[in-house]
């Protein structure tokens, strides 16, 4: 009786060392609920697998992805109206580019609807990352004009096209 015990002391002793090896690691890491956050209502489809470049089919495969410990790219146009020296206030301009964990250097194509699909509104490269990825963040300054309009963008190094975005109220 001693030594089944003694047994179980032991085991449990070692079931606590391991939980309390294992809370920093996890800790450092971040877990997956802030990826998980971000595949709900929608958010998914402005997401890809970084690893493959392919896009997820639901909110449960991007969480699923996150959950194995995959990495996450994104790349959308956030419809918000945007002022720079680009663009004048009378005229009106919208779009901001953004996108995380991209190939470091990809080659990006912002496409509007007045320009159509085989000439770029607007071109560029993701900027380098220290930890190796790329990112955007640019105003696109795409005109407010009186027709309903929309954009997408394109990560051409991996092939990946958003989702359309229209113009926001007010333009």
């Amino acid at each position: 009786m001693r030594r089944l015990r003694c047994l179980v002391v032991i085991g449990a002793l070692a079931v606590a060392v391991c939980a309390v090896a294992a809370g920093p690691a996890l800790a450092a890491k971040g877990g997956n609920s802030d990826t998980a956050h971000r595949c709900q209502q929608g958010g998914h489809e402005h997401m890809f697998e970084a690893e493959t470049g392919r896009p997820f089919k639901n909110a449960g495969d991007c969480v699923s992805h996150a959950a194995m410990g995959g990495d996450d790219a994104q790349l959308f146009i956030d419809p918000v109206f945007t002022l720079d020296d680009a663009c004048t206030v009378s005229a009106g301009c919208w779009g901001v580019l953004e996108g995380v964990n991209l190939d470091n250097h990809a080659q990006w194509d912002v496409f509007w609807s007045q320009t159509g699909t085989t000439t770029p509104f607007a071109s560029g490269v993701a900027e380098a990352e220290r930890d190796g990825t790329g990112t955007v963040d640019v105003n696109v300054n795409l005109p407010c004009v009186n027709a309903s309009t929309t954009a997408y963008a394109v990560d051409t190094t991996d092939g990946i096209t958003t989702q359309t975005v229209t113009s926001p109220a007010g333009c």
